[in-house]
């Protein structure tokens, strides 16, 4: 192959990435490992993640929207679960802060009904005890302490200092 020609991956590397992403959408990560798995070169790898990259077949930003619209349609998740998961699925660390702060104009309403959610199933727990829940559940400390001190103040219980709700 002349030098000045783009390298090609193996059309077997190329075919194998195709038929992983028609089954289920990947990221970058997972795809490079899925064909690592099944046992294919490096560097055929890369060409191919490339190529499949190139022509729009794997998008690790459209699969970190996708994922988290749809946990987030599914249940009440706080930002740190989100954040741990797309990591997990191998998205960048930047991608994926920027991912879920295009999401963050609903965390109040997200852990309103998480809350609402906890306090109808188990009603005899402290706000320590619902504090950890959502904490639990990924949601930010600061976050925590809004949602639980608004609920305090629509339900009349003042608290006197910030021990209260430990």
């Amino acid at each position: 192959m002349p030098p000045d020609t783009p390298s090609r991956p193996s059309s077997a590397t190329l075919a194998a990435a195709v038929r992983l992403l028609a089954v289920k959408r990947s990221t970058k990560a997972q795809l490079t490992q899925k064909l690592r798995d099944r046992g294919h070169a490096e560097d055929e790898i890369r060409e191919a993640v490339a190529e499949c990259e190139r022509l729009g077949y794997v998008d690790d930003r459209t699969f970190a929207n996708l994922y988290v619209r749809s946990v987030l349609d599914r249940k009440p998740v706080g930002r740190m679960r989100l954040l741990h998961a797309l990591l997990t699925q191998g998205v960048d660390g930047d991608l994926a802060h920027e991912v879920i702060d295009a999401f963050a104009d609903d965390e109040s309403e997200r852990i309103d009904r998480a809350l609402a959610k906890l306090e109808a199933l188990r009603p005899q727990d402290s706000y320590g005890q619902l504090g950890r829940r959502l904490e639990r559940m990924g949601f930010t400390a600061p976050t925590i302490f809004r949602a639980l001190r608004k609920r305090a103040e629509t339900r009349g219980f003042k608290p006197e200092s910030l021990e209260d709700f430990e």
